[in-house]
């Protein structure tokens, strides 16, 4: 019956493909994405029933939809986040928080009758428990910006900054905001800053180190930088560290929608590109925070494939690292560069600067204005974004996880424990210590 009802699905796909070449019509575009979502939640339930009836197997490097459970108590009507691109998220080991997001096939109502295609909202998935909780949404005091952000999770604290509204570069922001979000009252806080303040601009990035904020380039929708600036986080005084000049080499040109990975000591740009170019992957701009200098640092291809052995050129990619025996490990997932659109997964270490393809890996479809968050251990999760697909552009809102490293045995364990008995993360504290369980997944499950 399941498979009927996904050929079914099908087939109306097909019809409002074609209806969409001749109407340009945001409901039927909309009601595309809708259809889209059904199928694939479909999808992930006969895998989930598949993998039940067979047992638990560890599958490293497999890209796997997550199937989300209704949660009834979290007093709103919405379930789940709707589909959408330009958002953002970050992970801890039990939880994976999404804020913003854009989808013009659909107006969202908020609580000043105004209707708007951002997501003026901030999501909790729980890991463990596979449910979504909205946690803040217009009602609370929220940022307007709420498309391509950039967001980092430090401790327990959520660092947002910067983005865009609609239409987008004609609002753009260069505010600091901060949350807690497993604390009680939820609440977002714009930070009072001074000094040399970055410009108002989106798709850049944010990275915190040793006491210091810093973010790299963005665009306001004209003009693209690959400026440094960092905030003293002590004494909330923002500075210019370095201002790119393109009659300098190794100064990189101006980008947005770019990711970064740092080894704690350099800070590696991984693609981006401006509206009408993307930029290369084999060779990466890289900026010394001591030495206060750009160099380009020049990678390996994967030696199992022929030339060039490298990724494509892309930006509206996602990107996470996690540390590992071999050294810090980089993930590149998806992208496009303008005219094509990626589904491969590739791996770079920061210790050979060899780019691996994961044969193994790969999206289901070519994906871009994703974003993707990694755990300490290793597992990568992939949120939301825009699918390519029979030549259309459809918005999602699946979850995707994966293994990208053999963890612990310990996580395995853990893993294989959730699945032969999924209600033990409805039980209390003491009795899962009692039981022997560790502390570090009780903490998981108990997260305040």
């Amino acid at each position: 019956m399941r498979i009927f009802i996904l050929l079914v699905y099908k087939v109306f796909a097909r019809i409002l493909d074609v209806l969409n070449k001749f109407f340009n019509v945001p409901r039927l575009r909309h009601l595309r994405e809708v259809v889209d979502v059904s199928a694939e939640d479909m999808s992930g339930e006969n895998n989930s029933t598949a993998e039940a009836h067979d047992g638990y197997r560890f599958r490293p490097f497999e890209v796997k939809q997550i199937k989300h459970r209704s949660n009834t108590n979290t007093g709103h009507e919405k379930s789940k986040p709707y589909a959408r691109s330009g958002h953002r998220i970050v992970c801890s080991d039990s939880a994976l928080y999404c804020f913003g997001g854009f989808n013009p096939n659909m107006a969202v109502v908020n609580d000043d009758d105004d209707a708007s295609s951002l997501f003026q909202e901030l999501w909790k998935y729980d890991l463990l428990k596979n449910e979504w909780t909205l946690i803040m949404d217009p009602s609370n005091d929220l940022p307007q910006e709420l498309a391509s952000n950039a967001m980092i999770l430090h401790g327990d604290t959520l660092i947002l900054f910067g983005g865009t509204g609609f239409p987008f570069g004609v609002n753009c922001s260069n505010r600091l905001y901060v949350c807690q979000p497993a604390r009680k009252p939820k609440e977002m806080t714009e930070i009072a800053v001074k000094g040399d303040l970055p410009p108002a601009q989106y798709g850049q990035t944010i990275l915190y180190h040793d006491g210091f904020l810093y973010t790299i380039g963005g665009t306001e929708g004209f003009n693209y930088t690959c400026d440094v600036y960092r905030l003293n986080v002590a004494s909330k005084t923002w500075e210019c560290a370095y201002a790119c000049r393109q009659d300098i080499g190794d100064d990189p040109p101006g980008r947005y929608r770019h990711e970064l990975a740092f080894d704690g000591e350099r800070i590696y740009i991984i693609g981006g590109g401006t509206s009408e170019s993307a930029f290369s992957l084999s060779s990466i701009p890289t900026y010394h925070l001591k030495r206060n200098v750009w160099t380009y640092t020049e990678t390996k291809p994967d030696t199992n494939l022929p030339r060039p052995g490298v990724p494509a050129a892309r930006k509206c990619h996602s990107c996470v690292q996690y540390q590992t025996d071999n050294g810090m490990e980089v993930v590149v997932a998806g992208g496009y560069d303008g005219r094509s659109y990626y589904k491969d997964i590739w791996k770079l270490n920061l210790s050979t600067f060899e780019w691996r393809l994961m044969q193994k890996s790969g999206l289901p479809y070519p994906l871009f204005f994703h974003d993707a968050a990694a755990s300490i251990a290793g597992c990568m999760y992939i949120f939301g974004g825009i699918k390519f697909s029979f030549n259309n552009n459809v918005r999602t809102n699946v979850v995707y996880k994966t293994w990208m490293t053999i963890p612990k045995l310990s996580e395995i364990c853990w893993e294989a424990l959730q699945h032969y008995s999924p209600s033990i993360v409805r039980k209390s504290k003491s009795s899962l210590l009692e039981a022997g369980i560790p502390l570090k997944f009780v903490q998981r499950i108990h997260e305040t």
